[in-house]
């Protein structure tokens, strides 16, 4: 999926870019534009006078006022994770007028365009050892970082989708139901697993999770659901049915929840499709749509194993 470019980091007004060589205490002396993500504003690679890369992002409140609080979001969380987990270290947040940057240790390895079979198990390692740790207090619980996990009851309500989604709003209401009381715990949880919100160092063989904006404290399997999800919206290298088998695999080693949450999540970008509008890129509405499609045939196995179970344990409670 392709979104509005990021504006070039040349383009950053310069006292915001000499205020992040100066909070950095070095010279910057080259930098490559970087792409991808939901933000308009610039993503670069600084390369410093001491010979460190450096990662660093910005953007102006007079532009997308939601990505700069984000922005300061996601600094104060940096500061606050464990050391042990894989995520980039914060150097400086540097605000200047409406603008604000952080500047962020260089993640090691690529993020990738779809998923091999090694970078999900990268990426999944990396998650256990996120939920591994405990959230630290200053985080809020997950129910507050998910958005539009009534998407299918209001679906249900409102009879907007297509065929598939108006014939599947009610099932997939009931399996969502209750999703803040079994979402909840005290683990870290990143909350926003997506390809593009990791790099993969093949030669080590391991992840690092990028864009710690939404973490939160939750149940431990939440963020290997998103990943499994992500998966099957994202794409594998060997297609779109070897990507809807390794996310079921996956999911059969989690708590049934996780399944669960999957099938919320598909409610969210069917919902959002239908009915919430983005001015900053339009684009994203036909993203959700996309995601949400690629979902369908795993969400209708998972939908038809929640019925299996539920009326399993309704004939052993007679």
């Amino acid at each position: 999926m392709t979104f509005t470019p990021r504006a070039p980091w040349a383009e950053t007004p310069e006292p915001v870019r000499t205020a992040v060589a100066e909070a950095l205490g070095v010279t910057v002396v080259g930098y490559k534009d970087l792409h991808g993500g939901m933000s308009p504003g610039p993503a670069a690679s600084l390369q410093l006078a001491d010979g460190r890369q450096v990662f660093v992002k910005a953007v102006s409140a007079e532009v997308r006022a939601h990505n700069h609080m984000m922005i300061l979001q996601e600094s104060a969380i940096l500061d606050a994770l464990p050391a042990s987990v894989p995520s980039p270290r914060r150097l400086v947040t540097v605000e200047h007028g409406p603008w604000v940057a952080l500047a962020t240790t260089w993640a090691p390895g690529v993020t990738g365009t779809a998923w091999t079979d090694a970078s999900i198990a990268a990426v999944a390692q990396a998650c256990r050892t996120v939920s591994g740790h405990r959230a630290p207090d200053t985080l809020p619980p997950v129910a507050k970082r998910i958005f539009d996990f009534d998407g299918w009851t209001r679906m249900l309500a409102s009879g907007v989708g297509d065929d598939w989604e108006v014939a599947h709003a009610g099932p997939a209401a009931g399996v969502v139901a209750g999703w803040e009381r079994w979402t909840a715990g005290d683990a870290l949880v990143h909350r926003d697993m997506r390809l593009d919100n990791t790099t993969f160092d093949a030669q080590a063989g391991s992840a690092v999770l990028l864009d710690w904006g939404y973490a939160a404290a939750g149940a431990p399997w939440i963020d290997l659901a998103q990943l499994a999800a992500d998966v099957v919206a994202t794409g594998h290298v060997l297609g779109q049915q070897a990507a809807t088998d390794r996310a079921y695999r996956l999911l059969q080693t989690l708590p049934p929840e996780a399944s669960r949450f999957v099938v919320g999540l598909t409610g969210m970008w069917c919902i959002r499709a239908a009915t919430v509008p983005d001015t900053f890129n339009p684009s994203i509405a036909a993203w959700r749509r996309a995601r949400s499609a690629a979902l369908r045939p795993l969400v209708d196995r998972l939908i038809d194993e929640f019925r299996d179970s539920t009326a399993a344990g309704s004939g052993a409670d007679r």
